[in-house]
């Protein structure tokens, strides 16, 4: 009889649980929404609706005429500083108003968010009450509530990377070229297509910056040689004002005088060493976590690209009895969760958390973190083989 009531309690206590945290999303999923038609002020509509009257945007950037000045017709922090690919695949929300465009580009983010966890959780089989733990606590994160209220793009970049991962195959390879729309995401996939050393899926995954390429030079009518940099240019612009991306401790290295293209470099090739010491790993969900970890700490990142760790999470749910995991969970809630709390503390706003000391403090965190998960599996392996 007691075992039998201790089941129905359990069962009880588990839809409880579930009903709870169901609400708590439902509110940070409304909350998020209700954020977007006010802002999503990332979103690029005003670029792709430059381009869509064959203006070129970049030009238009490097002209000065983004200035947020009265006659600027770029909107917001729309500061159109990606890949060419980008703002083609945006056309088709100029056929729309600003008010609708953006409403639909926050429900097509909340469906990506919720989709791309359901995915890559029955992928890796995990059972139905972890994934739901993970949609719960990723859909209830300040991180997701950033991304969707912003308008961000990193959610359909992150759609676009993990295909590799879901199934490697050739159509998967070209589709995940997508990513390298935005640099920050896609050179990670980049160095790991590099490390395998199969030099036709490098120029399979370069088919849509190709693509995406002749397409905006058609569109604006300007010269694929005078465009091709024209990206690289906009990201110098803007580089030029002090403080505009986000730092890293590789920022530190400016104070030594040390040139711009070494301390570019420099992160790429750590990133790059890691990925190929992890390219051969036959858990491919603990692979693409350690190569998302990379795409954060060797790169400026805003708060809202830690969408990333969704694969570090599904791993560590599923993996919740090794003390990695457990670390792991309080370094993912540090970013979820924590940080919003340290906000309201010091006064400050969660846009504010990739620059300054809490900036070299984070990124420090996220590169310790790599480190520690490497050493662990080390740890593992040897005991595998012993």
């Amino acid at each position: 009889m007691k075992t039998y009531l201790k089941k129905i309690f359990r069962g009880k206590l588990r839809i409880s649980i579930i009903c709870i945290v169901s609400f708590i999303v439902l509110l940070s999923v409304g909350r998020a929404f209700q954020q977007a038609q006010i802002i999503s002020f990332d979103f690029h509509f005003s670029n792709a609706k430059l381009i869509y009257e064959g203006i070129n945007h970049y030009q238009y950037i490097l002209d000065g005429k983004h200035d947020h000045g009265p006659n600027d017709r770029i909107m917001y922090e729309q500061n159109g500083n990606y890949a060419q690919g980008l703002f083609v695949m945006l056309l088709p929300f100029t056929l729309m108003e600003w008010d609708e465009a953006k409403f639909l580009w926050s429900i097509l983010n909340i469906f990506i968010a919720i989709i791309t966890c359901i995915i890559l959780c029955n992928k890796f089989n995990l059972s139905k009450f972890s994934t739901f733990l993970v949609c719960s606590i990723f859909l209830s994160s300040t991180i997701f509530r950033i991304h969707i209220a912003y308008g961000q793009q990193t959610l359909l970049m992150f759609v676009f990377l993990i295909l590799p991962f879901l199934k490697y195959n050739r159509l998967n390879i070209i589709l995940s070229g997508v990513a390298f729309f935005k640099y920050n995401i896609g050179y990670g996939l980049f160095l790991y297509f590099l490390s395998l050393r199969k030099i036709t899926n490098i120029f399979l995954s370069l088919i849509p910056l190709l693509i995406g390429w002749i397409l905006y030079c058609l569109i604006t009518n300007t010269s694929l040689l005078e465009n091709l940099l024209e990206p690289l240019k906009v990201i110098l612009y803007w580089n030029s004002f002090s403080g505009h991306f986000p730092v890293t401790i590789f920022s530190l290295l400016e104070i030594f005088n040390i040139p711009s293209f070494l301390i570019l470099i420099l992160p790429l090739l750590i990133s790059f060493i890691i990925i190929n010491k992890i390219k051969y790993e036959n858990n491919d969900l603990k692979k693409l976590s350690i190569l998302c970890l990379c795409i954060l700490a060797f790169a400026p990142h805003q708060l809202h690209d830690y969408v990333l760790l969704i694969p570090l999470l599904i791993f560590s749910i599923k993996n919740i009895d090794s003390s990695i995991s457990k670390i792991n969970l309080l370094f993912i809630f540090y970013f979820f969760y924590f940080l919003r709390i340290v906000s309201f503390i010091y006064g400050i706003q969660p846009w504010e958390f990739p620059y300054g000391n809490f900036g070299y403090f984070n990124n420090f965190l996220t590169i310790s973190m790599i480190f520690l998960n490497l050493y662990f599996y080390k740890i593992t392996n040897k005991k595998k083989i012993s």
